[in-house]
């Protein structure tokens, strides 16, 4: 069933869900929407009919005893003519009517809030798992130079110095075998050694492509400069 707008309320199958992002079905109707697993439309709008507009359009009790006393003074037609206005103006074919309006923007503006949020976080996981190493390549040690903590006079300059000393920041990983051997067997036991893809590679590149799929759909909007 369509979600539906209704005085500041979601309507979906007999609940009202209120405009509140502590709610969780409000949440879930956010996320139906930018997902476009489901779809909403807007509220009742009721038009009235002639018999409503033109008892609001006449004349107070007052006005109209006035108005028929002076057209019994003056031979006017001051109350006739009021009334044919109003029925010109509101003639019976403007019966009463029920018609969908506009959905709300907020709802626009907060299901592409959520899915921007969404994409984001999408996109960083991406990123960092481009950002491992490639198991069929392996990785080169990293070192740097730190301080030590020790310190020795320097004649030249009469002060203390650092003694520094080179660190190990990312350890090498050696890359993994390219092939491995696996032994399958046929449907009398016979064993049959095959060599295939190390499925370490295997996984490592698909979970790349994937990583890279997220990344390439991931609108310029949404990523961060």
């Amino acid at each position: 069933m369509t979600y539906k707008i209704q005085d500041n309320l979601i309507q979906k199958d007999n609940m009202s869900i209120p405009r509140d992002s502590g709610n969780s079905d409000y949440n879930q109707f956010i996320e139906d929407i930018a997902l476009e697993t489901d779809t909403v439309v807007g509220p009742d709008v009721l038009t009235e009919g002639y018999a409503v507009l033109r008892e609001r359009a006449y004349p107070s009790l007052t006005e109209q005893l006035d108005m028929q006393y002076w057209d019994s003074i003056n031979s006017t037609t001051l109350w006739a003519d009021k009334v044919a206005e109003i029925k010109a103006l509101y003639p019976k074919s403007m019966v009463e009517s029920t018609t969908i309006g506009d959905v709300p923007d907020w709802v626009a503006t907060e299901a592409a809030a959520w899915l921007a949020a969404k994409q984001l976080r999408e996109y960083t996981v991406a990123i960092a798992r481009l950002a491992q190493y490639i198991v069929s390549v392996g990785r080169e040690e990293v070192t740097e130079m730190q301080a030590t903590g020790e310190q020795v006079y320097n004649e030249e300059t009469f002060e203390m110095d650092d003694v520094m000393a080179s660190v190990v920041t990312v350890s090498a990983i050696d890359p993994v075998d390219a092939t491995v051997e696996q032994t399958t067997y046929d449907d009398e036991g016979v064993s049959t050694i095959v060599t295939i893809e190390n499925p370490l590679i295997t996984t490592d590149v698909a979970e790349r492509a994937a990583a890279q799929a997220v990344v390439d759909a991931t609108p310029a909007a949404v990523i961060p400069e």
